[in-house]
C-alpha cells in the first residue's frame, strides 16, 4: 500500500515536471488542445485518479482508526470496555473539579489525581479502592468538598477503575 502510494506521488510529480519542462503551463494548454483524443482521455484519468486517491485515502485512514482509538489512553494505556465507559463518566462530572492527564482535565478544586491516585498507591486494586470510596463516600479536605453517592452502582466501579488505569500515565 505504501508503495503504491509513493508511486503515485512520484508519477504525480514526473507528470508536472514535464508540464513545467513543456514550456510552462501555456505550452501544457496548446499541446492539450492539438493533442490526440488518446491524451486528452488520460489527462482526464489522471485528473479522475488524482481527486479519488483525494478522497480515498483519507477515508480508509478514518474508518481503520476509529475503532482502535478508542481504547487507547494516554501512555499506550489498553482501556476495556468498562474503562472507556469511566472515562466517559469521569469527562461529564469529575474532569471539572481534578486534574487527569488522561482525559485533559485540569481541574483546581480538588486533587491531582495524577498525583494523588497515581504515584502514592502501588497497586491497581489500592488505586480503585481509594477512588471508589471517594466516590461513595464524598470528600471534604482544603476548599472544596466532593459530594458522597455521585455515581452509584456499576457507573461507580466504571469511574474507578478507569482513574485507577490510567492515573500517572
Amino acid at each position: 500500500m505504501a508503495i503504491a502510494i509513493i508511486t503515485f506521488w512520484l508519477l504525480l510529480g514526473l507528470g508536472i515536471f514535464f508540464v513545467a519542462m513543456h514550456r510552462g503551463a501555456r505550452g501544457a494548454r496548446r499541446s492539450l488542445y492539438t493533442d490526440s483524443k488518446i491524451g486528452q482521455r488520460a489527462i482526464t484519468l489522471g485528473i479522475t485518479l488524482v481527486f479519488v486517491f483525494g478522497l480515498a485515502v483519507p477515508a480508509l485512514v478514518l474508518a481503520f482508526n476509529g475503532e482502535h482509538k478508542a481504547s487507547v489512553a494516554v501512555g499506550g494505556v489498553r482501556l476495556s470496555t468498562e474503562q472507556q465507559k469511566g472515562r466517559e463518566l469521569f469527562a461529564r462530572s469529575c474532569a471539572v473539579c481534578h486534574t487527569l492527564a488522561a482525559v485533559k482535565a485540569v481541574g483546581r478544586v480538588g486533587p491531582n489525581l495524577d498525583v494523588r491516585v497515581g504515584t502514592d498507591i502501588a497497586t491497581p486494586a489500592g488505586r480503585k479502592a481509594l477512588v471508589l470510596g471517594a466516590i461513595t463516600e464524598g470528600r471534604a479536605r482544603g476548599l472544596g468538598q466532593m459530594p458522597a453517592q455521585l455515581y452509584q452502582g456499576k457507573e461507580a466501579e466504571q469511574v474507578a477503575s478507569f482513574v485507577a488505569a490510567v492515573a500517572g500515565h
